[in-house]
């Protein structure tokens, strides 16, 4: 039987997660790594990676321009950086090829963009359950607009808008 393959953002290696998963196969980025700079962490992924359990690799360019067009449509663009983006696109390469990967990650911009691209996502925190729909709302007039690139002043007043949850959609 095949182990499953888990994509990981550098919160769960913080974290002792990767312990709780015996049999499972892990994989991130470079980027991710060089995250992961306090003691602990840093031995954890050592670790992983000398038993053979963690492994680096790198999304395709394809899936790059992939994920960055859905982080605009679901309005998380402005929030992702481009560690975030690098590892939805390597689980967006890892499925593409017909591998069954989770990717796992606490940071909600990055949940909401990977469930929008049908990528299967796991959030050890549990604070993630359905894909948000954002829009923006000017904190001075309250003007609301579906509009979801951030930095956006209001039409009406001029004030810069903030990103809000404007619903949240049930995932299958």
């Amino acid at each position: 039987m095949m182990s499953q393959t888990y994509v990981l953002d550098a919160g769960v290696l913080f974290s002792s997660w990767t312990s709780k998963i015996p049999e499972g196969m892990f994989v991130t980025t470079s980027s991710v790594l060089e995250e992961v700079r306090n003691r602990p962490s840093k031995v954890r992924a050592e670790m992983l990676t000398l038993l053979d359990r963690l492994q680096e690799d790198f999304p395709t360019p394809e899936s790059l321009k992939v994920v960055s067009l859905a982080a605009s449509t679901t309005g998380d663009k402005s929030v992702l950086s481009e560690v975030d983006i690098e590892i939805i696109a390597l689980a967006h390469s890892k499925k593409s090829r017909g591998i069954k990967i989770t990717l796992v990650s606490t940071d909600l911009a990055v949940l909401n963009t990977a469930r929008h691209l049908g990528i299967t996502v796991l959030d050890p925190s549990r604070r993630f359950k359905d894909e948000i729909v954002w829009a923006l709302k000017c904190p001075a007039c309250k003007h609301k607009s579906r509009y979801r690139d951030t930095n956006l002043e209001c039409p009406i007043c001029g004030t810069v808008m903030r990103r809000f949850v404007h619903k949240k959609r049930k995932s299958g």
